[in-house]
């Protein structure tokens, strides 16, 4: 459940995806054509995300979707999908 503006409002892991990839394709300048839910973020994937980015969605998730991130385990962060599913199950 998401609180906004007063009201909680269910959003579905499916709903919550293409807001994290708009986050990061325009915050993190990600290419969307190499993005996709599954693709793997940090580490020696295709995208190479590092600890300020992750700083930068902990901070996206908590102001978006109320839902804290710090000090979650890594395997919540691989993917577009893990965050989803963490934010839904946590909200």
């Amino acid at each position: 459940m998401i609180k906004e503006k007063g009201w909680n409002i269910i959003m579905s892991t499916n709903e919550i995806m293409p807001k994290l990839k708009d986050f990061l394709c325009e915050n993190l300048g990600i290419d969307a054509d190499v993005l996709e839910f599954d693709t793997q973020l940090f580490g020696d994937g295709e995208i190479g995300l590092d600890s300020i980015d992750s700083l930068e969605i902990i901070a996206y998730v908590d102001d978006e979707f109320g839902v804290q991130m710090t000090g979650v385990g890594k395997e919540h962060f691989y993917s577009i999908e893990t965050i989803a599913k963490y934010i839904e199950e946590n909200a």
